[in-house]
């Protein structure tokens, strides 16, 4: 029996690894751009034109081509500007966080000096570690500043640094945070969303593209100059 050449071996059936979004980013908008001037050229040349439009593509046609490139194009730029957004927001929050986290961290150590009986700590939500989850820390951290303006405590820890006007300042910085995390999520709401929108426009101008390029490289056979101009 003969071995089987490493030619005719089969397929892998493995799954190929997916593209990172990043190449296919490039590659979308490498394509958007090809079109836009494969269109042109198809358009202002005479004899490519005349050739098009005898098989139906006529103004309408080349009118319907730039709207879908338009709008491809256009969704792309939105989609990236979004994304471009979202990081904004992201990077914003992790810094809010990790100001916010070293602000309490302090306070804690101090107030924990400042009151080591376990009434008082228990009393300002010092017992315990801070909690990792960044809502469950917002509620720690308010609940902790809203007693220290209180007495017994609010006298001494106005003496140790946190004067009424600076645990309101430390309670809107909470404030804030929240609202920084929903920028986030509104900022991934709307990058999800171009995203949705860029793939629908580039996958209608796929479509459009197809058929043209068939019917450019059909219609233009034995015709090398011109396909040359289309790159075909």
């Amino acid at each position: 029996m003969s071995e089987t050449s490493p030619s005719t071996l089969p397929a892998t059936s493995e799954p190929q690894p997916k593209q990172s979004r990043s190449a296919q980013d490039k590659i979308i908008g490498a394509y958007i751009a090809d079109a836009k001037k494969f269109l042109k050229v198809a358009s202002d040349d005479e004899q490519i034109r005349s050739i098009l439009e005898a098989h139906g593509y006529d103004a309408g046609e080349f009118t319907t081509a730039d709207t879908l490139a338009t709008a491809a194009s256009t969704a792309f730029e939105d989609r990236a500007s979004g994304m471009g957004t979202q990081k904004l927001a992201g990077t914003a929050l992790i810094a809010a966080i990790k100001t916010a986290r070293g602000d309490y961290a302090a306070f804690r150590d101090i107030a924990r000096a400042a009151f080591p009986a376990e009434a008082d700590r228990l009393s300002l939500s010092l017992k315990g570690e801070v909690p990792d989850d960044t809502g469950r820390f917002i509620t720690t951290a308010e609940t902790s500043y809203g007693a220290a303006g209180k007495e017994p405590h609010a006298t001494k820890l106005t003496k140790r640094g946190y004067p009424a006007a600076r645990l309101a300042t430390l309670l809107e910085n909470l404030d804030d945070l929240t609202g920084t995390g929903g920028d986030q999520d509104t900022a991934l709401g709307d990058a999800i969303e171009n995203t949705a929108e860029r793939d629908a426009a580039y996958a209608a101008l796929k479509t459009f593209m197809k058929e043209l390029k068939g019917t450019a490289r059909g219609s233009l056979r034995g015709k090398p100059g011109l396909l040359a101009k289309l790159e075909l």
